[in-house]
């Protein structure tokens, strides 16, 4: 298992004029490889096709970028073929790190489980749902459905050049997106929402998680942290001040899409702002064109059956609980030696519930980290680590192995 450094905040509205946040723990949020790549796999262009190819070859780049020290201790990244790499590459890796973020956030804070919780994309709502959420202007990446009711997720990241990967003070980008997301669930009754912001840079990579403060959030984060390394005590920190203060409200320029999307301070070549690129990941439920009678179920269905279409045969073998799987395995070597190798598969059909995220990786016991989500199955294992057997994935993953 793989871990960020991360700093949990609660935040809350001072007369609806000021933004309060105070820091409510800091230590080492759990990381699955697996599951950045099945929020990268699940990700689809409404006008586009699903293809098992460009999929995989997504996937293999992106864990190219990642170092993970043979799949446990800190999540890192090879900052050189970061910062020597185009400004859409790094905007591609930092997209994709930051939505696993915001997922893993979400399974270790608020017990929201993939597979058996809904979660949706602000870019692709169902039809049911959109009479409650504005279709334009400002809005969060993802919706997460709770048995306490919707949760909004914003997922931002930026690379960060200093040696300390949180800041001590907030950036005027991230104040802005506070600022933003606040007007926003205001508009909505009051919305439940939180933002991860995602930082890049030589020491690794680092998360700030942003709470309201709600009776909801009330929560002991001692059970959220794994160990920490070299004596560091889980929840306390001490790396900056302990509050952050700022306006609500301020002068707003002229045109609107300057509020959405505030442009860097400065010409750094290397920063890469999530808000330039924009998220689209959401759910299996995506579709290209879909039919005006499709329900989101049958959206799924028909993505998931043009994923498995395109996939190549797996070995006869190839089966999870006795249905067949189709997919192959994949090094990530697009820059250099691999050092972990992955498998992305497609059921031919459901497959029962899957098991929360802490008992798969404590079933795994360290040797690979699998993801279920309906028809979807996602592998990571360390190329030193032998490859897992279709009982060993059933075991680690279904709720009746």
């Amino acid at each position: 298992m793989n871990t960020v450094q991360a700093r949990v905040w609660k935040f809350r509205l001072d007369n609806s004029s000021e933004v309060v946040a105070k820091v409510l723990g800091r230590g080492h949020l759990p990381v699955g490889l697996a599951r950045l790549v099945h929020v990268n796999a699940m990700a689809c262009d409404l006008r586009r096709v699903l293809d098992y190819r460009t999929k995989q070859l997504e996937v293999r780049l992106l864990l190219s970028y990642l170092d993970t020290a043979s799949g446990r201790g800190p999540l890192k990244l090879d900052h050189h073929a970061f910062a020597a790499s185009s400004r859409h590459v790094r905007g591609f890796v930092s997209e994709c790190s930051g939505l696993g973020m915001l997922t893993a956030a979400g399974e270790a804070l608020f017990a929201w489980q993939d597979g058996k919780d809904s979660l949706h994309s602000f870019d692709a709502l169902p039809k049911q749902l959109l009479r409650h959420y504005n279709a334009e202007g400002v809005r969060p990446d993802l919706l997460f459905h709770l048995p306490e009711g919707p949760v909004a997720g914003e997922a931002r990241g930026r690379h960060r050049t200093a040696r300390e990967l949180l800041p001590r003070e907030p950036l005027a980008t991230q104040k802005a997106r506070l600022r933003e997301l606040a007007a926003w669930s205001q508009n909505h009754g009051s919305h439940d929402y939180f933002m991860s912001w995602v930082w890049i840079g030589h020491a690794g990579v680092a998360v700030d998680i942003f709470l309201p403060e709600a009776g909801r959030w009330d929560m002991d984060l001692t059970d959220v942290w794994v160990a920490a390394d070299q004596g560091e005590e889980p929840g306390r920190d001490d790396s900056g001040p302990a509050e952050w203060r700022f306006p609500l409200h301020q002068r707003q320029p002229a045109r609107r899409a300057e509020i959405s999307h505030p442009r860097p301070e400065h010409n750094d070549a290397l920063e890469v702002d999530a808000e330039d690129i924009g998220y689209m990941a959401g759910p299996i439920e995506t579709v290209t064109a879909p039919r005006l009678t499709e329900t989101p179920r049958e959206q799924a269905e028909e993505v998931v059956t043009g994923l498995f279409d395109s996939a190549p045969e797996s070995a006869p073998d190839a089966a999870l609980a006795g249905i067949p799987v189709r997919g192959n395995w994949a090094r990530a070597d697009q820059l250099g030696p691999a050092q972990h190798e992955f498998f992305l598969g497609v059921l031919a059909e459901h497959a029962p519930m899957s098991v929360n995220y802490r008992e798969r990786l404590t079933r795994a016991e360290g040797r690979f980290d699998a993801c279920l989500d309906g028809r979807l199955l996602t592998v990571v294992r360390p190329i030193t680590t032998p490859v897992p057997t279709w009982s060993e994935l059933a075991h680690a993953l279904l709720d009746d192995a």
